[in-house]
């Protein structure tokens, strides 16, 4: 079992580092699109509800079409990311009907990503549970460069300033010259590297188009750095996600810090309460049960060759944020369940692209 899930742990750890590059432009279906994004800004979001724009996902609607779950098939499993978005009410019941509808059609029901605010429902229906990592949230009314510990940020940032770096927040809809400028510096960063996709954002006109754009523009002007800036559409705890992030290589150093706290700033300046840096995999899960634990921890501090969990974890840490656990929710044979999330984060987006979106009713 211990070289099993090591075995499945590298692999999923090699698609972070190699998984299909998408084109989301043949994939949607525009009143099914208008419909998800009318349902988050009305109900309010969750820490993956922004992925939903991607494409690459299919839909399930319980409870009267009151609470919606987003997943995608891969083979045995339907993989749900993140949490239900619905009245806290109407969670326990979604659930129940989405298992109903797995096992109608002869699959699995996982849930990927879920946050803690539901971890009581998913057990009481059985699921098991595994830490698979920690979301990063910058609580933005504490958030200051002020003081002794913010200095060397501070020296980086003002050097950017005084040489004539600019950052600016852009909003959609975003102009053809606007999104092939950040598209080549986009294709700069992968650096021949394939994107990700499912759980994590790959560069997509469609897509990219949803969202405001933070953006860094050296002195000559030209756009050197950007980033997505996906709401959670909440009114309480009002948070931005920086999603999509991307540089041109060579980038003067101390670049993604000045995108960075720039954003903060401004997110702070628009009373955004929170903001997410996303997920880093495999952080302080030692003590989670079973082998899981003690192999995510050894591979988050010894395998760096492929992807640098460490130093991702790192580099957010620095700006001291929240840490708010993320887990995985399954029943069956762990090692299955693996294999299954291995397969859909590396399936090729353009075949999922060409199928688009589905929606799901409960019957």
């Amino acid at each position: 079992m211990f070289i099993i899930l090591l075995f499945l742990l590298l692999s999923l750890l090699f698609t972070f580092h190699l998984s299909k590059r998408g084109n989301a432009e043949n994939a949607s279906d525009i009143s099914e699109s208008n419909r998800i994004s009318t349902f988050l800004k009305n109900k309010g979001g969750n820490h993956t509800s922004h992925l939903s724009m991607l494409k690459d996902k299919q839909f399930f609607w319980a409870q009267n079409d009151s609470v919606l779950i987003t997943f995608q098939q891969a083979s045995g499993s339907y993989v749900v990311l993140g949490d239900p978005i619905g009245d806290d009410s109407l969670i326990s019941g979604a659930l129940n009907e989405f298992e109903h509808h797995c096992y109608r059609r002869g699959k699995r029901p996982v849930f990927y990503q879920v946050s803690p605010k539901y971890l009581n429902l998913y057990t009481k229906q059985r699921y098991r549970c595994i830490k698979i990592g920690e979301e990063a949230k910058v609580h933005l009314p504490d958030f200051s460069m002020a003081g002794k510990k913010r200095a060397k940020l501070r020296t980086r940032i003002n050097r950017l300033e005084r040489n004539g770096y600019r950052f600016s927040v852009l909003f959609p809809p975003h102009s053809s010259n606007l999104i092939s400028e950040i598209n080549q510096i986009s294709d700069s960063w992968l650096g021949g590297r394939k994107e990700k996709g499912f759980s994590v954002s790959f560069f997509c006109e469609n897509y990219v188009d949803n969202f405001p754009l933070a953006i860094v523009k050296n002195p000559a002007g030209t756009i050197i750095a950007f980033a997505s800036l996906a709401s959670n559409h909440q009114q309480t705890n009002r948070t931005i996600t920086v999603d999509l992030m991307r540089y041109n290589n060579g980038s003067l150093h101390g670049t993604m810090d000045y995108l960075f706290v720039s954003i903060f700033q401004w997110c702070k300046q628009n009373e955004y309460e929170w903001c997410s840096l996303g997920m880093s995999p495999l952080a302080n899960i030692k003590d989670s049960a079973g082998l899981f634990g003690p192999i995510g921890h050894f591979i988050f501090h010894r395998v760096n060759y492929l992807y640098n969990f460490k130093g991702l974890y790192e580099y957010k840490n620095k700006f001291e944020p929240v840490w708010e656990s993320r887990y995985l929710m399954y029943r069956s044979f762990l090692p299955i369940v693996f294999l299954h999330i291995i397969q859909l984060i590396h399936q090729k987006q353009d075949n999922r692209d060409r199928e688009g979106k589905q929606i799901k009713r409960a019957v």
